[in-house]
Order: C-alpha cells, then structure tokens, then sequence
C-alpha cells in the first residue's frame, strides 16, 4: 500500500486513507481491537496535512498531533482520552502488523509508551477550550445549544443570534480564538511540501549564462561608456548618446541599461559622468557571476522588504514561484489567473499584459523560455481562459512558459538566502525509496534521471535491491512499482533476478510480469491467461487514479470489441483488489455502450459473489 502522499491531490490521499481505514477495520475484527473510525482518519488526516508520510512516526509527531491538532481541530463525541489513544494505539500496532511504517519512523515500542503516557495532558487539551480553533469553537457552542454544525441554515441562525446578543458565548475567548486564527497558527495549518530543485553545475551555468541577452548587453555597455560619458541634468544620458547607445544595443529605452548596469555594480556616476567600476572588471569576465549579480535588477529578493520591491520585480518572483511549484512549466493563462488571486500586487489584473510583460523580460536573462503551446496543454489552456476551445484564448497567450536552468539555480538561492526551506537532489538521495519516488516523479525526465543517479550512488547495491524490492512488494501505486522495476534493472542481472522473483508475489506479480514483457526478457508464450487479465486490471485502477477515467480507457477501448468483453469476463474472476473500481469506471466512462452494459452486469455479478 503506498504511504507518502507528499505534494498529491487530496482525491487520490482521500482514496488511500478509505482503503486503510478498511484494512484497518478488518485488523481490528481479526485481532479483536476497539476502534474509532474517526479518530483513526483524523491521524491519518493530520499526517497528510503536514508532510503526506503516512507511515512515518515519532513522538514529536504523535505530540503535534494529539496536543495540539486534535484540541485545535477535532470535534468527538467521546474526547475523553481511554476511547481516544486506545485507537491511536491500535493505529500504530496496525501499522506494524501490516508493515507499513516508514523506517525512519521511531520503534512502535516507543511509540506506544510515548501514547499511554500523555493521557493526562490529552485530556487536559481537549477540554481548554482556549486550545479550539474557530470552526472548532462554534462547532462545540452550537452543540451546547442544541444545534447541529451541518445544518448550515441552522447554524447560520445561531452566529446571527450570537451577532444580535440573543445567544451569549465567551466573547474575550472568541476574540483570542479569531486572532490566532487570523494571524495563523502553523502548528495545525496544512504545510506545502518543501519544493525539490534539479540544479545544474555551475560549469553549465556559465555556459548558459554566457548566452544571455542581459550578459551580452552589459559587456557591450560598459565598452561602450568606455573612458566615461558626461552626464545631462538630473543624471540622464546626454540626448546624443542616448540615440547611439539605443542603436547600438537595439533598445527602445536606454535608461533601462544604465539601471542595470548600476545594479549590477559595473557603473556609477562620478562628478557628473558615468564611469566603468574599475575593481568589477572580473566580474565582467565571469558571466554566472554578472548574470548573478544583473538577476536582482528584474527579480526581487524574497528576503527584501516588501515596500521596496517594484510592482514587475515582485510579479517577476511570483512568476517564477508559480512555475516552479507547477513542475517547471505552466501557460499563461494559468499563471494570469493564480497571480490575479494576489491582492498584494499593485498590478492585479485579469489582462494577460503584465504577465506577458514580465515573462518576456524573465527570458532576456535566461530565467524562462516562452514556446507556443503544443496539443497536450491546449485542456489547460481552455480551462484557464474560461473558452470552449483554444481558438477563441488569444494567440499571445496559446503560449507555455518554462523554467530554465538558470532560473531553478535563481529560485534555489533566493529561498536558501531567506532561510526558506529547500531541498535538491542531493538532498532526496538520502531519503527512502517511496519518499524518492513520491517527490522526484512528477519532476522533467531529466532530472529524475539525475536524482535516480545519485540515489543509487548513495547506497550499496544489496541494499538499494532489497528496497527496491520491499517498496514493489508493498505499494499499490503502479508508477512507483515501475520506477522500482527500472532501478533495479540497473544492476543488471541481479536487479533483473530481483524483479522475476516478484512473478509470483499476488500484488507485485502482474507489474513485474509487465515489466519483464517490455524488456523482452520473458516470451508472451509464457504468459498465463490469468496473469495478463490482473495485469491489465493493475494497468488500468493506475491510470484511472493518474489519468482519469476518460483518458485511462482511450486505449483499452482501441482494442477490437470482442478482446474487451473477454477481459471483462475474466476480470471478475482474476482475483484483483481493484477490479470493482474498474468496473465501475467502465459503466460510466466507457465510449462503447455494448462494453459499459458488459462491465454493468460484471459488476452486478462482483455483487452477488459478494
């Protein structure tokens, strides 16, 4: 069963937490254990809301989350702690039945001690009610007050009562519980994960800097102010050389470059001329380091103060930050309707113009790259422009705004240099397999080719094989069985024995069997009727969980009708725990009616059998 859900959809951990909470009821009824579902989901719930690693405990996290999420949060009928930690701990214990904590995680021993020893100052928090959060707060008082919290007209009428003074409740107490709330209270608000950079070396980068339009027009600059140039009234370039310099360097606004050039540090003005800074010479010989220091004059720093950032240089961060959260890549539409949200920007707009503006500039320093949108965005673009078609989103916006190289080295440091959170590559080498893959397969090809590199290099093979291993046998997520099939293949034969001794495992089995047809290391003459029906159901519950139900079936529904309705057939019988659910997907999706009437009456007969 996969157990990190760093960074995913709150839909497939939604998924993820109802099929535990099953295997977790039916471990209870084997090893006759009292539970509470509730209290059960709100762990889970918490995990996620912090750091998605489901299976990774330690007593700071069991403190987080019963000493403060569950006071803060938790609305129960029996808070009192016997019926609480009793199913905390049945929680753990099932855990490690099941072999689902992450290894990092404290020993169950220490974790269960660590639960019967906190009941006294459990109780105590859930009964402060100076510890509710708002929700929480007027959750509770309408329960007092005979008021059920999901009737919404009821509940309405009970605030405008409270409003009107027709009902009292604790107003010093409801202030103090707003201002936190107001203000923030990190300790139980939802964290985003901490983003991961693929960085390239500085020798690239300087190879990449070199070839940026802001690189080559400050060395031109600066050989073009030469020996000096005097300076008209207020520090303005004389009309003449205004003129030559526009030419020379083909810019409509000069003034811009001798901005730059003074951010940069390679100018400043002398008794009324503007002179080359003698000691910058090694600067302009080094273009990463020009580049780093030109970058500031269009991008604000994070660290600096919001009063002195330009409207376009605190666009220009927000920008980046934008595209880099969504994977290096995102339209203009996209980023004009996630950057409009934020009333902070002296530019927000629905017009597309800043936007564009400021990406245009973005690439003269070689921060992003500007391409025309291509097939696979034009869903994305009709969703974000509000249209029925991409003919009818404005040609200058039908464009895909990209992350470069020397624009993910410009995020990293700006976060680094603030003290935000950061990781790399390096970083997530270190990391388990299942966090590696969670976090680094969403990232461009290249760079989770990198980052497998550097994993492996990070351990030694027969322990990178036996979790590879551990982490195919365990997951339900077919992706990552198929990441760990392509990691082990790169210790050859004993990677490849690794993957073919998982034929015969009842989850693993039909990925590996894949797996091993797309290598060409077995024959599909050795493939067993009922091996490739399970490993097209497997196939399938993925994509529907990745993909869709619409998209997953495109290409199972290419295949000729009678194939189709053979593999329902067989499908009921295959033995595979998420057949239901792609029957199920079938009834509703499928393009064939023919095929949706099989896939009914192959679920009608799940049902029966049931």
């Amino acid at each position: 069963m996969r157990m990190v859900y760093t960074g995913a959809d709150e839909e497939d951990f939604i998924d993820a937490r109802e099929r535990l909470l099953v295997e977790l009821d039916a471990w209870s009824q084997m090893r006759q254990r009292m539970i509470d579902p509730v209290v059960a989901g709100a762990m889970l719930d918490y995990r996620f809301e912090r750091d998605g690693m489901l299976g990774r405990w330690s007593r700071e996290v069991l403190r987080g989350a019963l000493l403060t999420w569950f006071p803060r949060k938790v609305v129960l009928l029996d808070p009192h702690s016997t019926a609480v930690l009793s199913t905390v701990e049945s929680l753990l214990d099932f855990f490690d039945d099941a072999d689902l904590f992450d290894e990092r995680s404290e020993p169950p021993s220490v974790l269960r001690s660590f639960v019967r020893g906190i009941a006294d100052e459990f109780d105590e928090a859930m009964n402060e009610p100076a510890n509710y959060g708002l929700a929480k707060f007027w959750a509770v008082a309408m329960a007092e007050h005979g008021i059920d919290p999901l009737d919404e007209q009821a509940a309405q009428a009970f605030i405008d009562q409270v409003q009107q003074g027709e009902v009292e409740v604790d107003q010093v107490l409801l202030h103090e519980i707003a201002y936190r709330h107001y203000e923030g209270d990190p300790e139980v608000e939802p964290l985003d994960p901490t983003p991961v950079f693929a960085l390239t070396t500085d020798e690239e980068l300087t190879a990449e800097a070199a070839a940026t339009t802001v690189v080559r027009v400050l060395r031109r600059f600066v050989d073009w102010v030469g020996e000096g140039r005097e300076l008209a009234p207020k520090g303005r370039l004389a009309e003449a050389d205004s003129r030559e310099l526009a030419e020379r360097l083909a810019m409509d606004d000069p003034g811009e470059v001798v901005s730059l050039a003074k951010t940069a540090g390679v100018v400043r003005v002398l008794k009324g001329r503007l002179v080359r800074v003698k000691r910058a010479a090694p600067l302009l010989d080094n273009p990463l380091a020009l580049w780093r220091a030109a970058v500031p004059h269009a991008v604000a720093d994070h660290s600096e103060p919001v009063r002195r950032r330009a409207a376009d240089r605190q666009l220009a961060y927000e920008l980046m930050e934008s595209i880099q959260a969504d994977h290096d890549c995102a339209t203009v539409p996209m980023l004009v309707e996630i950057l409009d949200d934020l009333a902070d920007l002296a530019w927000r707009s629905a017009d597309a113009a800043p936007v564009l503006r400021v990406v245009h500039r973005l690439s003269l320093y070689g921060l992003v790259e500007i391409a025309p949108a291509t097939e696979e965005h034009y869903e994305d673009l009709i969703d974000f422009s509000g249209v029925d078609s991409v003919e009818e989103v404005p040609e200058e916006e039908r464009q895909v705004v990209r992350m470069l190289p020397l624009g993910t080295r410009a995020m990293y440091e700006a976060r680094v240099a603030a003290g935000v959170p950061t990781l790399t590559l390096q970083d997530l080498a270190e990391e388990t397999a299942e966090v590696f893959f969670a976090r680094i397969a969403p990232l461009p090809r290249e760079a989770f080719e990198e980052g497998a590199r550097l994993w492996l290099q990070a351990r030694a093979a027969s322990r990178a094989i036996a979790e590879l291993t551990e982490l195919a046998r365990r997951t339900d997520d077919f992706e990552h069985r198929m990441l760990a099939f392509q990691l082990l293949a790169e210790y050859g034969e004993a990677g490849v024995t690794a993957i073919d001794e998982l034929r015969e495992h009842s989850a693993a089995g039909p990925a590996a069997l894949s797996w091993l047809l797309d290598a060409g290391l077995i024959d599909s003459s050795e493939v067993h009727g009922r091996e490739r029906t399970y490993s097209m159901v497997d196939v399938l519950a993925s994509g529907i969980r990745s993909a869709g139900r619409k998209k997953a079936l495109e290409e199972f529904a290419a295949q000729p009708r009678p194939a189709q309705l053979l593999f329902l057939a067989d499908a009921t019988i295959c033995g595979h725990p998420s057949t239901r659910e792609v029957l199920e997907s079938m009834v509703v999706a499928h393009p064939d009616r023919m095929v949706s009437n099989a896939a009914r009456k192959a679920l009608d007969w799940l049902h029966e059998e049931d």
